[in-house]
This record gives C-alpha cells, structure tokens and sequence, in this order.
C-alpha cells in the first residue's frame, strides 16, 4: 500500500511500488475528479477534468477541459519536460515562469507559482503539488495552495485513464 504523508516527505512510505516518469504516464486520455477544501475543512468546489495527452521525446503536453458543480468551464494546457533521471519543469499560461518538479519512485512533486482567478482578478499563490501513482492508469494528486506561506486550501484529485 502506497500512503502519502501529510508533509509530503519521500520516506514515509513504500516509494519503489509504482515508478513514476510523468511523461510516459500521461500519454492518452485521462478523466480526473477531484475537490477543493479551504484551510477550515470545508469543500468550496467540485470538479472533474477530461484531458487528452500527447507525448514526444521528453516531454508531455495535458489537455484540460474543467466543468465545475457550479457550471463553469475553464481549459488549460499544459506542458511537463523531463530534464534528467528525476528533475522535471511544467507550464502553463497562468504559471509564473516554470515549475519545478522531482520524482522518487513513485512520488513527483511539483511546485510553482500560479495566476489564480479569485474575485475578478488575478492573485499569485504557491502550488505544492504531490503525486503518487497507484497503478499504470491512477494517479493520486493533493495539491496545498497557499499565499504569503499561509495555507488557502487543498486540492485532491483522482486522475484514471479512459
């Protein structure tokens, strides 16, 4: 069993069950649910994502198109590049520069500054994503997204591949 711990931390579980290399994983087409809960615990928002992934050489391209519970649709592409053995960047149109990643067997962690609509305008806040993968078609993804070093919030996600 594969858990992932609270902080994030690689050693805290079995890391060697599953390899990780998120461009070879996201290749084809996903369906991904997932929630935000703010810092009281309480859900906000409910999601699911279709995506379609496209792969070449290092790196992998997602396609996302987000419909929300309370109706709004949003898309958003991303693209992830593998650097060397474990070090990865990704981007997107509201990412501010690059991400940064890493993987540890079956862990990749993400981090990266991102342009969040909230009220009508866009506000910087800090993404501190984790992902674990499950089996060759499931992902687990939690997500801390915090502004100033305090905690706004958390995303978990399911991604599985259609």
């Amino acid at each position: 069993m594969c858990l992932m711990a609270p902080d994030g931390n690689f050693n805290q579980f079995d890391i060697n069950a599953q390899p990780f290399n998120p461009v070879k994983f996201f290749v084809g087409n996903f369906q991904a649910q997932g929630i935000f809960v703010d810092r009281f615990g309480q859900v906000q928002k409910r999601f699911l994502i279709d995506i379609s992934c496209e792969a070449e050489d290092k790196q992998t391209t997602l396609h996302e198109k987000f419909t929300y519970d309370d109706g709004e649709k949003e898309t958003r592409s991303w693209t992830i590049v593998r650097i060397d053995e474990d070090a990865y960047t990704a981007h997107t149109d509201d990412v501010v520069g690059r991400g940064v990643g890493h993987v540890k067997g079956a862990v990749f962690k993400l981090k990266y500054d991102f342009l969040l609509t909230l009220y009508g305008r866009k506000v910087k806040v800090r993404f501190d994503d984790v992902m674990v993968k499950q089996t060759e078609n499931t992902i687990l993804n939690r997500a801390k997204v915090s502004k100033f070093g305090l905690l706004l919030g958390e995303l978990f996600i399911t991604f599985s591949r259609i």
